[in-house]
């Protein structure tokens, strides 16, 4: 037995786009961020994923092993898996089973806060549930037999009721997507205020964890929560900032991450869509972090996918104490570099701001 108070996990790979270490490092930052303690990682080299498993048999006995010896109560997949697969491999193993989404979706159900948070989080839960239960029907169908009166088969009360959950849930998807539209109505009366008032608007984006909280609080004394995790903080939030060219609303948006499923952007759509309503994107990067200028070029890339490509951008290269050498970012992209825990290069930034803005440095 393992002494931890923590829940064991068993983490594994079987194939992914990115780069090995990079995706381990990441999914175990996940897990360590949803309270677990990580116990084992297994991977797998395969072309194609397993239809029943997703791994091999002898992949799946040596991960049962692995589970037992390591007394886990939770298996991780870095990979997407399908419903079937998960229930599958739930009742091979028989522990929890989830993958890189279903953690995420963990993670963020812990930090919203706001109505909207809740909502989008709700909803994201709901499309993930959907495909388990429609997996489920896989062995029900299975189980059923031919019926009396001509009829064919008939469905067993498993059947029934999994056939009654589906609906339910997609009824609960539909409300849940009218209310965030409603909300999303709501804030476009706002923007539409915003505009008239001619306040400009600057959105902290990056890479989770790349210190945008702390840059926030620096800036406009917020007292954003800020911790060593992945979307600590996840609901946006709204600071009033004076420049010496005049006063701008400061945004700090939820983090960005590789290969966050295309479910997951539509969620937060609406929220991550306030950014391309900016004046300027402030781009928060990790120069600490090895792997920053892949982690720049996510965040570039879902900027570009909610339309908010085209707003100018100065990049924030944060944690600077720790690394003396700058990022390597795509040319042309003018930045500052920043510590926000020591409060370096600060006046730097609100100048390049300033100029950025309202076409003259600060004073």
């Amino acid at each position: 037995m393992n002494g931890s108070d923590r829940e064991g996990a068993v983490l594994v790979n079987v194939s992914a786009a990115r780069e090995a270490d990079m995706a381990a490092e990441e999914l175990e930052q996940l897990a360590r961020t949803a309270g677990y303690e990580v116990r084992a990682y297994l991977t797998q080299r395969r072309a194609r994923p397993d239809k029943s498993y997703f791994i091999g048999k002898g992949k799946l006995d040596e991960l049962k092993s692995v589970v037992e010896a390591t007394d886990s109560s939770v298996v991780i997949f870095e990979n997407e898996v399908g419903g079937t697969q998960l229930n599958n491999l739930e009742n091979a193993l028989g522990v929890t089973v989830m993958d890189r989404s279903t953690l995420i979706i963990e993670i963020f159900a812990r930090h919203a806060t706001t109505n909207e948070g809740k909502l989008q989080v709700e909803l994201m839960k709901k499309k993930k549930q959907l495909p388990r239960v429609l997996g489920q029907g896989v062995a029900l169908s299975r189980q059923g037999g031919g019926g009396a009166g001509g009829g064919g088969a008939r469905r067993g009360g498993g059947e029934q009721q999994q056939e009654i959950d589906k609906r339910s849930i997609r009824y609960e998807i539909r409300e849940l997507e009218k209310k965030l539209k409603k909300l999303e109505a709501e804030r476009a009366v706002r923007r539409e205020r915003r505009l008239k008032n001619a306040v400009k608007v600057v959105s902290l984006v990056g890479y989770t964890n790349a210190g945008k909280s702390s840059l926030m609080n620096v800036l406009t004394n917020a007292g954003v929560g800020v911790e060593d995790k992945l979307f600590a903080t996840l609901d946006p939030v709204v600071r009033r900032m004076r420049l010496s060219g005049g006063e701008i609303l400061l945004v700090d948006t939820v983090g960005f991450i590789s290969d966050l499923p295309h479910d997951f952007v539509r969620a937060f759509r609406s929220t991550l869509e306030e950014t391309r309503y900016s004046d300027l994107l402030l781009h928060v990067v990790d120069s600490s972090d090895v792997n920053c200028a892949e982690q720049y070029a996510v965040v570039d890339d879902v900027l570009e996918k909610i339309g908010a490509g085209g707003i100018p951008v100065l990049a924030v290269l944060n944690k600077c104490d720790r690394l003396p050498d700058d990022a390597v970012l795509p040319a042309g992209v003018r930045s500052v570099r920043t510590s926000a825990t020591l409060k370096l290069g600060i006046d730097d930034l609100k100048e390049a701001m300033n100029e950025l803005l309202f076409g003259k440095g600060e004073r």
